[in-house]
């Protein structure tokens, strides 16, 4: 009887063994069933991240003048703040008590205004890239005028270095002491005559092509005086303008590099609400045979690249990512 009893109990916990195993395989599958009913390509964003609710880089456009206005005066009043430090380097000197006034003239009052002059350039770089964007999509621009504001945006950012660097000042001393020719005092002749064959060239082609924007032509031109004036103070000074000679090579160049900005901003401005039909324009001139051959190649080649795109050249969208690897998976499962 106790052999029997003995017996009976093993069979029990055998029993107990495997249901509990069968129930723990039961739990194990149902998880897996559950886990693979759940899709794989799940986003992992809401649909407030998707690419048509974000804003275009020409909504950073400014569209209202005081704005523009408020960042020139803005760029101005750094400058001024620079020449007040200059102005008094030898009273803080004296306040300091460590520190002469040439180190507080070259480090804080020159230093603030490189670096007014480098943001400045950095911004026009940014705008210029943007008219190039839009600007290269205009059917009548036959003669690739274009590409000038691709130029310049790689100018403004050349530039933009070039004011923290301060390297045409050493390439200038280099090939005077290399040469044996001081051209204009201090070297200036070396790195002036290029700069203003090439910029004079660049800001003169930017001015007619941006003609057609009355406010932007007038800061253009406001640039242009200001950096012939900047020239002709590195040049020559005369004696009763000896006190201001270095306040002039200071604050000349750098309202010319903001007034470029500004008038850089102005023509984007104008480019965007242009392309947007917000400007109205007077009746168009009827175009000559030759004029109506070069726009009709014109759009021709532009049809054509963009049938390239979307042919193939294109990444695929999320969207269309998804659909394909569903296509595959039926493929497989056939």
């Amino acid at each position: 009887m106790p052999h029997h009893t003995a017996r009976i109990g093993r069979r029990r916990r055998v029993l107990n063994e495997e249901v509990l195993t069968a129930s723990a395989l039961g739990i194990a599958a149902r998880s897996r069933d559950d886990l693979s009913s759940i899709p794989r390509d799940t986003p992992r964003y809401g649909a407030g991240a998707d690419v048509e609710n974000h804003p275009q880089i020409t909504d950073y456009v400014p569209r209202r003048y005081r704005v523009i206005s408020l960042g020139m005066m803005a760029g101005l009043a750094l400058g001024a703040c620079g020449e007040l430090i200059a102005h008094h380097a030898t009273a803080l000197s004296e306040l300091i008590g460590t520190v002469s006034p040439n180190e507080i003239t070259a480090t804080l009052a020159d230093g603030l205004v490189a670096w007014t002059s480098a943001t400045a350039l950095l911004v026009a770089a940014c705008f210029a890239r943007l008219i190039y964007s839009l600007r290269r999509h205009r059917v009548d621009d036959t003669r690739g005028r274009y590409r000038l504001w691709r130029l310049a945006a790689w100018g403004a950012v050349l530039l933009s270095l070039n004011a923290v660097v301060d390297a045409h000042t050493i390439v200038a001393r280099a090939l005077g002491h290399l040469t044996g020719w001081s051209i204009l005092p201090g070297n200036v002749g070396w790195w002036l005559a290029p700069a203003a064959l090439l910029g004079g060239w660049l800001l003169v082609k930017l001015i007619l092509d941006a003609a057609e924007c009355r406010t932007a032509l007038t800061a253009y031109m406001l640039a242009l005086a200001c950096f012939f004036a900047a020239g002709i103070a590195f040049c020559w000074s005369p004696a009763w303008a000896s006190p201001w000679h270095d306040t002039l090579c200071r604050l000349l160049p750098l309202g010319g590099d903001i007034l470029l900005t500004t008038g850089t901003v102005l023509f984007a401005r104008y480019v965007v609400l242009d392309v947007q039909g917000l400007i109205e324009h007077g009746p168009a001139p009827e175009p000559s045979c030759s004029s109506a051959m070069a726009i009709a190649r014109h759009s021709e080649s532009r049809a054509e690249d963009e049938h390239d795109d979307e042919s193939g050249n294109r990444p695929l969208s999320k969207a269309q990512r998804k659909r394909l690897r569903k296509q595959q998976a039926r493929h497989r499962a056939a």
